[in-house]
């Protein structure tokens, strides 16, 4: 994991070492100057250690802490970009526009399974796959 250098202070959400769940405390203020390491990336967050802790936060915000883009790794729950054309898990994953969530979907057998988040899922039922991704009017 290569080490970085923050340019200016940063804020961070605190994630359990284990899970990578946020561990519902205050978001922390890193400061400038902090080495950090990066983990990998969980579609719009970047996941990194400071002081031997785990903490995410917003790309565009991590973008802007380290005057660069994250190194390239891979993380469990990363999905192939929307039109990719590539196979995770026997699936094909698209990208579904939304409002603040990050919401992918995968044609499986009678429908669609949809993702919301990094930690909700659920089946939509549509047979003939004509669902185009927008909401119902």
């Amino acid at each position: 994991m290569a080490k970085l250098s923050l340019i200016k202070s940063i804020e961070a959400t605190k994630l359990h070492p284990k899970t990578g769940t946020a561990l519902g405390v205050p978001d922390v203020t890193i400061s400038y100057g902090a080495l950090i390491e990066h983990v990998g990336s969980d579609r719009d967050l970047e996941r990194f250690h400071y002081l031997g802790d785990l903490y995410a936060c917003r790309h565009d915000a991590f973008v802007s802490a380290t005057g660069s883009a994250p190194p390239q790794t891979k993380s469990k729950a990363e999905m192939p970009p929307a039109g990719s054309g590539r196979v995770a898990s026997g699936l094909q994953w698209e990208q579904v526009v939304s409002n603040g969530v990050s919401v992918s979907r995968a044609k499986v057998p009678g429908g669609w399974l949809v993702l919301c988040g990094t930690a909700a899922a659920t089946y939509y039922p549509d047979p003939a796959h004509k669902w185009d991704g927008s909401s119902p009017d």
